[in-house]
């Protein structure tokens, strides 16, 4: 789902698509090496991997486990508030991931939900992406069994293949930078000719609503994309999400976020030059040169409510609980910390609260300090 950038040749663009979707299969190979290992309860996340993948799994060094871990548990943790506080008023809510990926979180946080007795709080989960990993998604959903079964009832393929939808769940092609459009596969009815399946039965399938309704309390969830994206296009869909989730009359709702920041220093000269060798660029880099740049950016696209970033070093050293810090301290022995630390200071989780209206409070996100006891 992330964009094109404007003013390259097809050529040009379609490798630089390509170079941001294989991005995807690191952060892929890297949950499924830390599930792999203990540090996440993430069984399903295999099942994206190609055939030789799973043949030859690739095996991550710890400081790219503990990271993964950290912003993880950050992520997991804001999703999982945000759904559980609209509950506790009785209110429905939806997640809308841009830039999804091949994923898993929908998958691993309804599987906590059913293993803990809890009732699943999100009307629907709905995923954005480029046509190309939108495509292969939808075909290993549809084929595997064990994802077609948390989907809440039958499957609809469609967008010639390239989406799929269901009671619970959604994934779209789209652009980021076409706002009407995105706006349109998301808040009107499909109009495009689907097939249908499902594990479970073969009765008539009623039409769906819209993927998502702005009358709903709903989460916008981007994780590492608008680094991808041109200052401005990123500005323009978050005003949107502001605009159309946080009028008078709608839903209200939450943005999270995993980002770079601070690139202007060696660590992030030397980033930018290794991913200049894979033919990625970070047009979106210049607009976060520091932690207090990422949560105003949501309040400059009109985000009213509280917000906040904290670095994923922070996250691990602050939020993590004594016993999840102590449990995967212990998976693994870790020499370089220097180096860990260093990394994990140039990436945060940043959350913003979205009103309808002004001075409404409740049902607000945020990282808070974890209590230790004794401490």
């Amino acid at each position: 789902m992330l964009p094109r950038t404007g003013g390259h040749s097809a050529t040009t663009t379609s490798a630089g698509d390509a170079a941001v979707r294989s991005t995807d299969c690191d952060a892929l190979v890297s949950r499924c090496c830390a599930s792999s290992l203990g540090y996440l309860d993430d069984p399903l996340s295999h099942l994206f991997l190609s055939p030789q993948q799973r043949r030859n799994p690739e095996r991550r060094p710890p400081l790219i486990n503990l990271g993964t871990h950290a912003r993880t548990y950050a992520t997991d943790s804001l999703v999982v508030d945000f759904l559980a506080s609209h509950a506790q008023v009785g209110r429905q809510a939806q997640v809308l991931s841009l830039g999804a990926g091949t994923d898993s979180r929908f998958w691993r946080l309804r599987k906590r939900c059913h293993e803990q007795a809890k009732e699943w709080n999100c009307a629907r989960w709905v995923e954005v992406d480029f046509p190309e990993a939108t495509a292969a998604k939808a075909r290993i959903v549809a084929s595997k069994v064990q994802l077609r079964d948390a989907l809440g009832g039958p499957i609809k393929s469609e967008h010639g293949g390239q989406g799929l939808s269901s009671p619970l769940y959604a994934l779209l092609p789209g652009d980021i930078r076409s706002l009407n459009s995105l706006s349109a596969s998301l808040l009107s009815p499909s109009s495009s000719s689907s097939s249908s399946s499902s594990s479970s039965s073969t009765s008539a399938i009623p039409p769906f609503e819209p993927p998502l309704s702005p009358h709903l309390p709903t989460l916008l969830l981007l994780e590492c994309v608008l680094v991808y994206v041109p200052p401005a296009d990123s500005d323009a869909l978050l005003a949107w999400f502001a605009t159309t989730w946080g009028a008078h009359d709608a839903g209200g709702g939450a943005v999270v976020m995993y980002d770079p920041f601070g690139l202007d220093d060696k660590f992030g000269e030397v980033m930018k030059r290794n991913l200049a060798a894979r033919g990625l660029s970070l047009p979106g880099a210049p607009a976060t040169p520091s932690l207090g740049s990422l949560p105003a950016r949501l309040e400059r696209a009109g985000v009213r409510g509280p917000v906040g970033a904290r670095t994923v070093r922070d996250v691990r050293e602050r939020c993590l609980p004594r016993a999840e810090l102590e449990r995967v301290n212990a998976i693994e022995r870790i020499d370089e910390v220097e180096e860990l630390n260093l990394v994990l200071e140039h990436y945060a989780v940043t959350w913003g609260n979205l009103r309808p209206r002004e001075g409404q409070t409740g049902c607000e996100i945020g990282l808070r300090d974890a209590v230790w006891e004794g401490a």
